[in-house]
């Protein structure tokens, strides 16, 4: 919830750059989401601060691609003890080195804020009375609970982000400087493609389906009425069209379309037993089309798969797309609600158009979902 500022903020640069682009020829915007989507990403992991206007360049979202790219290799690498051949690769070699680098530097800085904070405490309560002392202090242990903890302090008025966690576990002698550097890369590279896909997609569908486009403007118009808007907990939860539409999208183009397991006893599924200590991968893309569980719409866009009478038990089983059970993905809430606040602000400035059809969309299978051929979409302002 203390994201939503920058959830909004995300919102209004992406609106930005995507006004630069009504002019009746299509776009390919990925490359101008995944940028966004980077910027959020290192904020609310980092607490990079970004001005309205100011992302990430195009070299760091080149060089986490890259990562995430090679990632699917490393995986299948390290199931034969054969991963230190990554550092084989050039291209990944040098992307982590980079990204490495780009996150060890945020580090430096938050490093920086902190102390001079610690400072500035220091200093105050030399030159201040034994009363304001008092206060002072008070207020550090309101906002802590924990009085040793400048930290969080210095930086009262932002969200509580991971790296403040790491820090504070670094200082514990509980992680170590590569853990910090290593954890904290792992959570950039796996949100910011994912949401940037997710994003992507659920513009893609509704450029193919004027009428359901439609629809969900008049949704959020509702809840929008003006152009310019900062979303709160209460409107999202009102645009239960949009929630059809992500979950429709996810279902039929999921962010992660596979996810591994260990199986820890032998299990039977069906007529399949899985030996104990077997690897297996489940693959979401399909998981998502079968027609027994779905219906024989299996394979077409439809948000009212997931109206109430539509989605019963089967179906809440057979939809994964963050996966379930205790290694569900910890990012869910995270990509639902800057997914909802993003895509409310671009549906409701914004009118989208393809010729792309939806037939012909096909995939390719990496830790994050790859389109064959991306979609251009036009661009048209709402008035």
């Amino acid at each position: 919830m203390s994201f939503f500022p920058i959830f909004n903020k995300a919102k209004s640069n992406i609106i930005e750059k995507c006004a630069e682009l009504v002019d009746n020829r299509e776009h390919n915007l990925v490359n101008a989401i995944q940028t966004m989507t980077l910027t959020l990403t290192a904020e609310t992991t980092m607490g990079k601060y970004m001005q309205k206007g100011n992302q990430i360049s195009n070299d760091a979202v080149k060089h986490y691609w890259i990562i995430m790219e090679y990632t699917t290799i490393s995986v299948i690498l390290s199931f034969m003890r054969l991963d230190f051949i990554m550092e084989l690769f050039s291209k990944f070699r040098n992307a982590k080195k980079y990204s490495y680098q780009f996150v060890e530097d945020l580090i430096h800085k938050k490093l920086t804020k902190i102390a001079d904070a610690e400072t500035s405490i220091a200093s105050t309560k030399d030159d201040m009375s034994s009363n304001n002392v008092f206060l002072l202090t008070k207020q550090v242990e309101e906002f802590t609970n924990n009085e040793d903890d400048l930290a969080d302090f210095s930086i009262k008025k932002e969200p509580k982000i991971f790296i403040d966690l790491a820090i504070k576990l670094y200082k514990q002698q509980l992680f170590t400087w590569n853990d910090i550097i290593s954890e904290s890369n792992t959570i950039v590279g796996a949100a910011f493609e994912t949401t940037a896909n997710g994003i992507y997609s659920v513009l893609v569908m509704l450029a193919m389906h004027p009428e359901i486009q439609q629809r969900l403007f008049e949704e959020v118009l509702d809840v929008f009425p003006e152009k310019n808007f900062n979303a709160e907990r209460e409107q999202l939860d009102q645009l239960q069209y949009l929630d059809r539409v992500i979950n429709e999208t996810l279902r039929l183009a999921p962010s992660v379309p596979l996810i591994g397991r260990h199986v820890t006893k032998d299990t039977q599924v069906g007529k399949e037993v899985f030996p104990k200590n077997t690897q297996i991968v489940i693959s979401l893309l399909h998981l998502h089309r079968r027609t027994d569980i779905w219906g024989p719409n299996a394979n077409k866009f439809d948000p009212e798969h997931f109206s109430a009478e539509n989605f019963g038990e089967a179906q809440k089983c057979a939809f994964i797309p963050f996966s379930r059970g205790s290694r569900n993905c910890i990012g869910m809430r995270y990509a639902m609600f800057s997914m909802k606040i993003i895509l409310s602000g671009l549906v409701r400035n914004f009118k989208f158009e393809t010729d792309f059809k939806f037939e012909n969309l096909r995939f390719t299978s990496q830790i994050a979902l790859k389109y064959v051929e991306e979609p251009g979409l036009k661009i048209h302002m709402r008035s």
